[in-house]
């Protein structure tokens, strides 16, 4: 019986770790959605104001507002990075306490991320190539950050 408990008690903490980790993927697609968006808006808003004299302490404003959302970016993006390791981490530990972690989701989705090859239940063995291994998340973020990063260091040099 204490054993059927245990079971249940580690089932249990598995899902609650699975639903964790899923909601930390969802949070951190919000919060680069309104990222992408804040940003945007800001170059919007920075690119309607008339020319003139005085538009130039708006502008240099609305860049330095800009280099503060992505260096806020930044650090939610690899604050993020490190929260989702965690949760894998914690999923695979999980599996391997349940005893199916050969077969267990994440602790095979690590081996078929880091290149090896993965066999599936059917017999079809699965293999990512080379080129497909980077995090889609972390790629993406870095191509956020440093793409507005560059737009608002010119936006602050040009209002100047």
């Amino acid at each position: 019986m204490d054993a059927d408990v245990d079971a249940a008690r580690l089932n249990a903490r598995y899902q609650v770790a699975l639903q964790n980790y899923v909601y930390e993927g969802q949070v951190y697609w919000t919060r680069i959605s309104a990222f992408v968006l804040l940003n945007s808006a800001l170059l919007v808003a920075r690119n309607a104001l008339p020319a003139g004299p005085a538009d130039g302490a708006i502008r240099l404003g609305t860049g330095l507002l800009g280099i503060i959302a992505t260096l806020t970016w930044a650090h939610t993006a690899a604050r993020a990075h490190h929260v989702n390791a965690f949760w894998l981490g914690l999923l695979a530990e999980l599996e391997g306490q349940l005893g199916n972690a050969d077969s267990a989701p994440f602790t095979r989705r690590a081996r078929y991320l880091a290149g090896q090859p993965v066999r599936l239940a059917g017999g079809r063995g699965l293999q990512l190539p080379w080129y497909a291994r980077g995090n889609v998340n972390d790629t993406t973020s870095a191509i956020l950050t440093v793409v507005f990063a560059g737009l608002w260091v010119v936006s602050v040099i040009h209002g100047l």
